[in-house]
């Protein structure tokens, strides 16, 4: 069948707009990142980098390696076509990996994207009828807009130039609907996974992994602060997702795999980064096209850093700059070592209650808060957490950087196995958050409850309820894969999505151990409800 190729016209007819968005903060350029938590990136959704996971795999016979996760494109709706969710070619997407300490990468693992259209005629997009309407494989001619992608690697090794891993990878469609993309993950998400190596790769759409009642925004509006009856405000929407799967002793800094979980070198810092090209040109013909030299519009490295504890006057700046200034910058420290989101949840539930009416009595640490920058900012040091096995995360030059730690030593412990622990170090679990994250850590309950002080870093605080905050989801409804790229099929389009209603389903294992045989009264265990007026 006959191919009709889009061509771009190299002649410029006439340009009315030229925009290079440039922002100054204390000397530094500042542009727009995790579900557009920043004003610029809430404007740019595929270059909003939502989520990053880096953990040891889990999945049988890969457990020397490491899996890495970025997420974009937050919120899309299975059913949003024609169009639906392509990466976008104009974007640097990056995973970073600091195993120095010093807040700079030391390894880079870029990916930049191209779509072709095959038929420009249809007045379809990513699909079309070019010969039956179904797309069953990843090179189906009804693929309309099909993509293709690079991958390069940038290390001490191969200069600045970098050595192209892989070229010509395709990224599978959206899973536009059971008639169009029947048989999604046998058909077109398993042969997305791609050998890199002695590792893999995946470029694509895949489910909202990330678990969470969004009535937070909604002045801590929570239906539930028990480990269920909050609603899972992102179920049933998808994330394209950028993911690898590498040799941990090809990301440590000396190359080996670590003797033990206490060796210094066992430690890497990863974030994720998407950059545009500094000048954006629209002609008449209503083509753009953007230029000039990349320049770091999103970041992400532990979850919700920018969300619910870089102020707003500095969330595009905080996407702008690399770890290694963090540090330099009193506002961003103040921000980690005095925080207030702590202090909103303190207000609303004592003023206001949750959404039922329970009001809640919070005493919080007082700044400075060193016990945020040790998770965040520099790293668990060995021996800092009482009664459980001696490890560390950290990993710093005496500055902070705000980074996602990972221990490459500490053994994986898969979702529902012996051990496991969706709340992580919270729970006796180091295998999960704050040491890197799984797709099924709890990220909410564990940063809220650590905000609060409800960790073993502040005794004192360590009690309910700050020790016991839950936002009423503890898990994905749609659970996870037990193999690489292990975020679940993305939900397909043209099929009804459950409506919101209170979560009931717990991980895999039933209640977690460390809430056995606690009694809640209103989502706290054992919790005395102060009267029901406002303070």
């Amino acid at each position: 069948m006959k191919r009709f190729l889009y061509e771009k016209s190299l002649k410029m007819t006439r340009i009315f707009f030229v925009a290079a968005l440039c922002l100054s903060l204390s000397g530094l350029n500042t542009f727009a990142s995790s579900h557009a938590e920043a004003p610029l990136t809430s404007m740019d959704r595929y270059a909003d980098n939502t989520d990053v996971y880096a953990f040891r795999s889990s999945e049988t016979g890969r457990e020397g390696f490491v899996t890495i996760l970025a997420n974009f494109i937050p919120l899309q709706d299975p059913a949003g076509g024609p169009q639906f969710y392509r990466f976008d070619d104009t974007v640097m997407y990056e995973i970073k990996i600091d195993n120095t300490g010093d807040g700079v990468q030391d390894i880079t693992y870029q990916f930049q994207f191209t779509t072709s259209i095959l038929n420009s005629n249809t007045v379809l997009g990513m699909n079309t009828v070019n010969i039956d309407g179904q797309i069953t494989s990843l090179t189906d001619l009804d693929y309309n807009m099909p993509q293709t992608y690079s991958v390069r690697r940038i290390d001490s090794t191969t200069g600045a130039a970098g050595q192209v891993l892989a070229t010509g990878l395709r990224t599978p469609p959206s899973n536009i609907g059971p008639r169009t993309t029947p048989n999604y993950e046998t058909n077109l998400g398993q042969p997305a996974v791609y050998p890199l190596g002695t590792g893999r790769v995946f470029c694509g759409q895949r489910d909202e992994g990330f678990f969470l009642d969004l009535g937070v925004f909604d002045a801590i509006g929570y239906r539930s602060i028990a480990p269920t009856g909050g609603v899972d405000t992102l179920r049933s929407f998808n994330v394209n997702t950028i993911g690898i799967e590498v040799p941990i002793q090809s990301l440590t800094r000396t190359g080996a795999v670590p003797t033990g979980p206490t060796d210094p070198n066992a430690v890497i810092g990863v974030f994720s980064t998407a950059s545009r090209g500094s000048m954006r040109v629209i002609q008449s013909n209503g083509a753009r096209s953007q230029t000039g030299t990349f320049v770091q519009v999103s970041r992400l490295g532990s979850p919700l850093i920018n969300e619910v504890v870089i102020p707003l006057g500095l969330k595009d700046a905080f996407n702008s700059i690399s770890p290694s200034v963090d540090g330099t910058i009193p506002r961003v420290v103040t921000a980690i070592t005095d925080p207030e989101f702590p202090k909103i949840i303190q207000f609303a539930l004592g003023v206001y209650g949750t959404f039922n009416g329970t009001y809640v009595g919070i005493n919080l640490p007082p700044a400075p808060r060193t016990d945020i920058a040790a998770i965040f900012a520099t790293g668990i040091p060995a021996g800092a957490v009482p009664g459980l096995p001696t490890y560390t995360t950290f990993l710093s030059d005496g500055v902070p950087h705000e980074m996602l730690r990972l221990n490459t030593a500490i053994a994986p412990v898969a979702i529902g196995a012996t051990g496991y622990s969706r709340l992580g170090l919270l729970g006796n679990d180091i295998g999960g958050f704050p040491n890197g994250r799984r797709v099924g850590d709890d990220v909410v309950d564990i940063e809220v409850r650590a905000l609060l002080g409800g960790t073993p870093f502040t005794p004192a605080f360590n009690v309910s309820p700050n020790n016991a905050f839950n936002d009423g989801v503890s898990t994905n409804f749609e659970g996870f894969l037990t193999r690489f790229p292990y975020l679940q099929t993305p939900n397909a389009g043209n099929t009804p999505r459950p409506a919101n209603f209170p979560a009931t389903q717990l991980p895999t294992g039933g209640i977690p151990a460390e809430e056995e045989g606690k009694t809640y009264f209103n989502g706290f265990p054992e919790l005395k409800v102060e009267s029901n007026s406002k303070k």
